[in-house]
């Protein structure tokens, strides 16, 4: 029977590794990328305008990249008439958003994650290719107007571009007011000095378990010790990840067009916003772990049994359905499962095929059809893939 303690070293537990196991090393990534995108905004437009038989591989590749900022990009050069609508459905599909990053953490902290991230990385790229050019050879683009539904074949003329202008120039940047805004706008300081104490201990958590492979970071509340003090490091760092997430209001989407706007214009909002990505990150993560751990101790279920659960036909179509729902936080608990050996790599390539991230949350404001048509074209090759890695039984 669970006590008092069980639930308290649980959550305590739980928010430590969050923290020190996915939080220090996905805020590297997302501050190096977010660098890279504000460094090379709005270089690559016209090049991929003048490029039209290339672009759903530029597509995926944008889409490729971790997070969802070089798949919101493509959303406005496709309602300006940049690019055709299978380069949106070739990014759609490519990208993993922000569980990238919990997958590439994984990596990092264990080597045997290493096959599976490029493993899924080199189909949802392969796929999208496909698929774009696919819809692109049958020109199937949504029906307008926008309030209509269904495809028509030919392509829609595109509208055409002022002289001078870029459709990065589209997107919308955030309103400085509000006690959130301030909150994240003043709190980002705060919260990468703990994270870099926490990325310090991260990397020395990792020479420690690779010179002796029986260490473990013990659970010690008393700040004075190491593995106490480590401990505390992962508390407050959490604390404050889980702060910022609520300060942003944005529960189930991290990245907006407002975000990557400002993160396009400013390295200081390349910094805000990229403490927020991660705190964003942090508290699925978080809610990951604490939901598994909670199942174990009240279920009676162990491990093996989850995972025979996230084996087999109704695991890959779970995962795809999964992958319908806007936004990176459900797909974020997906890629987490597959972290902790619950689900099977079939289902993982589901998912990743499947979600757009939230980029669809743009493409919806500006084309309802177009998005909502997007979601058929990445479910139906995320279920078939799926299926075919499940019969060929490919899992790594």
């Amino acid at each position: 029977m669970a006590t008092v303690h069980d639930v308290v070293e649980i959550v305590v537990t739980s928010m430590r590794d969050a923290f020190l196991a996915v939080t220090v090393f996905v805020a590297a990534m997302v501050l190096l990328f977010s660098w890279l995108q504000y460094a090379t905004s709005g270089r690559f437009v016209e090049y991929i305008r003048e490029r039209k038989r290339l672009q759903p591989v530029i597509g995926a590749l944008m889409g490729l990249t971790p997070g969802c900022g070089g798949a919101i990009v493509m959303m406005p050069m496709y309602a300006r008439g940049y690019v055709t609508y299978g380069t949106v459905v070739a990014t759609l599909i490519a990208t993993l958003g922000d569980s990238a990053f919990v997958l590439i953490g994984a990596a990092v902290t264990d080597s045997s994650f290493i096959a599976p991230l490029l493993a899924v990385h080199a189909i949802s790229f392969i796929v999208g290719v496909t698929w774009g050019y696919f819809v692109d050879m049958t020109g199937t683009t949504p029906r307008k107007p926008l309030g209509r539904f269904g495809p028509t074949f030919g392509q829609e003329e595109p509208q055409i571009q002022p002289e001078g202008e870029s459709p990065l120039d589209d997107l919308s940047r955030e309103v400085p007011e509000g006690l959130g805004y301030n909150i994240l706008h003043q709190g980002y300081v705060l919260w990468w000095g703990v994270t870099l104490l926490g990325l310090i201990f991260a990397v020395l958590l990792l020479v420690w378990s690779g010179q002796d492979a029986d260490y473990s970071l013990e659970l010690a509340y008393n700040p004075l010790t190491l593995d106490g003090f480590i401990t505390w490091v992962g508390l407050i760092g959490t604390t404050l990840s889980v702060i910022l997430y609520v300060a942003q209001k944005n529960w189930f989407a991290d990245d907006t067009e407002a975000t990557i706007g400002d993160k396009l214009h400013s390295m200081r909002e390349t910094m805000v916003h990229a403490a927020s990505e991660t705190a964003f990150v942090t508290f699925w993560v978080m809610i990951a772990y604490l939901a598994f751990e909670f199942m174990l101790l009240f279920s009676g279920l162990s491990e093996q049994d989850m995972a025979n659960y996230g084996d087999g036909m109704v695991a890959v179509t779970v995962a795809a359905i999964i992958g319908l729902i806007p936004g990176c936080g459900p797909q974020i608990i997906a890629i987490t499962a597959y972290t902790k050996e619950i689900i099977s790599f079939p289902a993982l390539a589901a998912n990743a095929i499947s979600q757009d991230g939230d980029a669809l949350f743009p493409l919806l404001v500006r084309h309802k059809a177009a998005s909502l048509w997007a979601t058929v074209h990445t479910t139906i090759p995320a279920i078939i893939v799926g299926i075919i890695l499940l019969m060929a039984d490919f899992n790594i």
